[in-house]
């Protein structure tokens, strides 16, 4: 039979520890949250194009916080009706530089997005010639919470080494008539 004591103390302790147990439950659920959170506003594309005929995406992302964005790209998928043998041409900051595979297309710039500050792209492809009816895409960001010393890894590693990243993108979608 436990002491008298034990028994009081574990009365008087108990909400001390459940309260313990719960304050700390919001903070673990805040460590889930992304370090940079994007934006994606002013996004103009074509509405309608001609089968074969030029179709251009732009946007706006712009970093919302809560910390500067200093691993992220900006970029989206291309509707199944690109023409993939054509060039893909793109403007955006100085110094961006795209990748292009299948119909996804990522570019990234060489400096730091810090709260509220913000990076415009320009996408312009061509659509098949056989192609009609809509043909939807998106637009946005992908942002990588990466830890120090990491910056030098490639989205294919990140993945491989379980780093967190969030795609922050809107739709689009272009008619290709004949």
């Amino acid at each position: 039979m436990p002491h008298p004591i034990v028994k009081i103390a574990s009365f008087v302790l108990a909400p001390v520890v459940g309260a313990a147990l719960f304050a700390t439950a919001p903070a673990a659920a805040k460590a889930d949250d992304p370090f940079s959170v994007f934006k994606i506003s002013n996004v103009k594309y074509t509405k309608k194009a001609k089968a074969g005929g030029w179709v251009k995406y732009s946007f706006r992302a712009t970093n919302t916080g809560p910390h500067a964005a200093d691993y992220y790209w900006i970029g989206g998928t291309l509707p199944k009706g690109v023409d993939t043998k054509k060039k893909l041409y793109w403007s955006g900051p100085e110094g961006t530089e795209c990748d292009w595979a299948g119909r996804e297309f990522w570019c990234w710039t060489p400096h730091i997005l810090e709260v509220d500050e913000s990076d415009t792209l320009s996408v312009r492809f061509r659509l098949k010639k056989n192609v009609r009816g809509y043909q939807y895409g998106e637009v946005g960001a992908i942002a990588y919470d990466v830890p120090t010393g990491a910056g030098d890894l490639d989205r294919q590693r990140l993945k491989e080494l379980g780093i967190k990243g969030w795609v922050f993108t809107k739709k689009v979608r272009t008619l290709a008539v004949k």
